[in-house]
């Protein structure tokens, strides 16, 4: 298939007769219906977001030795009403060595925004070291800045110049690297740096066995103390915990890390998630964090009053995607990348945010965006865009026959599937992760790609039988028109044209839509008329892998067509364990049985539910062994929790 070198606005209509009992149609791309489509950190996220770009963007672009300005923070300063901006420098890759290093520049704006000028390094002290070590700091890239008590405070990271991302978690010979504090007269700095950092990871136990290296801070004053928000990494984990810490006095010493947010805990929390920066407005502190995942178009929010920040159970989760979209445009060719957006909310009520990027060369940018803090959705319209992987997203209920009516903008390839009943998870619980193979199984579709069109079925083990295909003229507008009785009758027209007719199986399943790689999709209107019934869908063993910040060696992948996909885990250690995430009313444990498994504890929300008993005197295969129902409709988490000899992960199915 040939992609679309500019857009294609289309029209597409699936048209079904003699249907009884239609619902009235539902445009699901209106933004009241934000919540009828399912989102994920590595699935996708249709956004139905409001930010619009500034016309200047990029601010900065990325050049050799520093190719990736993918960090920063946006500022804004009440005594001169200027607004900075504060780059993070990485090499491309983060690479550290011989010739590498990482800093952080200030751009100032004295008009709002709408133009800028590089002041240069906020840091002009070179070399510095802290107190009793003998190698200088070599890598501050990352900060936030706050104004109070008559001077500008500042949290950044810092590495020392032989650190290496082997010793970020393991401190030896001299290389250390931690969270320090600085202040200054000005916003422009420079900033003057203290001798005792704020957390040094080598004088820093595990934390819950894998969590250590403390980084991407945000210095935020409260009433009575000060507070720094940081991320704590668990490396071959791939899980990110969210932590506080406290202190009388702006440059410390500070407290031990508390655990506020963290996927290891047994409430509701998306896997594959990064914290930074946090901001405050109107008393509640607002902590936005980006996928790790391939596509790193997904975000979320979560908020706390300010003063009870350092209390876990206060924090909520305050918007779960549909925060961010990508625009198609060369300097955001891989969509939001790095950290997550930086801003502040105006005395006007706008939204202001700094958000950083790559390139289609691979380059870093820095772009600015805004919105109306009190609107966060626009009223109609949603965008889903595939960068180094696709993206996928379904509505939440089921139909076999039904009428859709879709009118979209599209660059690159994408397909409007119905009959979905494949299971959902990602390829690896890892980082850079994508859409499992299994999860592009089972479905029909109309596929789009230039002016070419196809109507395939995808079976279980993913083979591909076209239907129909052709060619149609691309214009502003296009119309398509399919027919499907929900019996196997089908017609297709293309522009008014009759182009196909045919037969396909009856099948019932959720209607999607799958964006293929480097490749935009901004639906405008996306009305479905059909009986809905209750939807469900299967997340897969890494689903609860990744969910439980459990991958580095805690389950071992088996292929066993005992398991209900034919694929699954088993315990590797003795206190591994599974977490799903999910939104829902209900929800049905699958495993097979046998004489080699023991048995697990299991958890919803925290509460222990009852005891799974996998063991069998000759191999079962995969079948519901715990389920509830009439749960409220909202987020939760099913933990398995491994409690004697080996135990199976397989699927959890859950109902909307």
């Amino acid at each position: 298939m040939t992609a679309v070198t500019g857009y294609a606005s289309i029209i597409l209509l699936i048209a079904l007769t003699g249907v009884p009992g239609q619902m009235d149609a539902v445009d699901y791309a209106d933004s009241a219906h934000v919540d009828c489509w399912l989102r994920h950190p590595v699935y996708g996220d249709p956004s139905f977001d409001a930010f619009e770009r500034a016309s200047g963007n990029p601010i900065h672009r990325g050049a050799p030795p520093f190719e990736w300005p993918v960090n920063g923070f946006l500022f804004e300063d009440h005594r001169s009403s200027n607004w900075y901006v504060y780059v993070g420098l990485y090499a491309k890759g983060y690479a550290m060595g011989e010739g590498k290093s990482m800093a952080c520049i200030v751009y100032r704006s004295q008009d709002k925004g709408r133009s800028w000028e590089n002041l240069g390094p906020i840091f002009r002290d070179e070399p510095f070291r802290f107190d009793g070590d003998e190698v200088a700091v070599g890598y501050a890239p990352d900060v936030s800045v706050v104004y109070a008590d008559g001077r500008y405070h500042m949290v950044y990271d810092w590495a020392t110049a032989n650190s290496t991302w082997k010793t970020m978690m393991n401190p030896v010979n001299g290389a250390d690297n931690g969270i320090g504090y600085a202040w200054a007269d000005r916003p422009e700095g420079p900033f003057v740096r203290t001798k005792q950092p704020v957390y040094r990871t080598s004088a820093h136990p595990f934390y819950r066995g894998k969590y250590r290296r403390a980084y991407a801070a945000t210095l935020i004053p409260r009433k009575r103390d000060w507070l720094v928000l940081a991320m704590m990494d668990s490396g071959s984990h791939h899980a990110w915990a969210l932590i506080g810490m406290t202190s009388d006095r702006p440059e410390g010493p500070y407290s031990d890390p508390t655990f506020l947010r963290c996927a290891d805990d047994m409430y509701f929390h998306p896997p594959l998630l990064e914290f930074y920066p946090a901001f405050q407005h109107d008393g509640w502190i607002y902590a936005p964090a980006t996928s790790v995942a391939l596509n790193r178009n997904f975000q979320t929010v979560f908020r706390v009053k300010s003063e009870l920040a350092m209390d876990p159970e206060a924090w909520e989760l305050f918007q779960y995607g549909s925060v961010w979209h990508a625009e198609p445009v060369p300097h955001e060719h891989h969509g939001i990348w790095g950290q997550t957006f930086s801003g502040f909310v105006g005395a006007d009520g706008i939204f202001h945010v700094m958000f950083p990027s790559l390139d289609e060369n691979g380059l870093g940018t820095i772009n600015l965006a805004s919105r109306p803090w009190d609107q966060p959705y626009r009223q109609r319209g949603f965008t889903l865009s595939g960068h180094q992987g696709p993206s996928l997203t379904l509505l939440k209920g089921s139909y076999s026959a039904f009428d859709l009516d879709c009118e979209m903008d599209l660059r690159g390839e994408a397909s409007i599937m119905w009959g979905y009943q494949a299971p959902l998870g990602p390829n690896q619980p890892t980082s850079n992760s994508t859409l499992h193979p299994l999860s592009l199984t089972r479905y029909r579709a109309i596929e789009l790609a230039g002016d070419e069109w196809h109507v395939v079925e995808v079976g279980e083990g993913g083979s591909r039988r076209v239907f129909g295909s052709g060619t149609f003229d691309v214009d502003d507008t296009c119309s398509v028109l399919l027919s499907h009785d929900g019996k196997g009758r089908t017609h297709l027209s293309l522009n008014g044209a009759d182009v196909w007719n045919g037969g396909m199986d009856p099948v019932e399943g959720n209607i999607g839509i799958l964006v293929r790689e480097n490749s935009y999709l901004a639906v405008k209107r996306f009305a479905v008329k059909g009986t809905r019934t209750t939807g469900t869908w299967c997340y897969l063993h890494t689903e609860a892998i990744v969910g439980a910040g459990q991958a580095g060696g805690s389950w071992q992948m088996v292929e066993d067509p005992a398991f209900r996909y034919g694929v699954g885990a088993v315990l590797e250690r003795p206190d591994a364990r599974g977490k799903w995430n999910f939104e829902g009313s209900g929800f049905s444990l699958w495993s097979p049985r046998g004489p080699q498994y023991g048995t697990a504890d299991v958890f919803l929300d925290g509460v222990k539910l009852g005891t799974i008993d996998f063991c069998a005197r000759q191999a079962e295969p995969s079948a519901v062994l715990f389920s509830r129902s009439g749960l409220h409709r909202t987020y939760h988490a099913v933990v398995l929790q491994a409690r004697e000899g080996t135990i199976p992960l397989d699927v959890l199915e859950v109902v909307e």
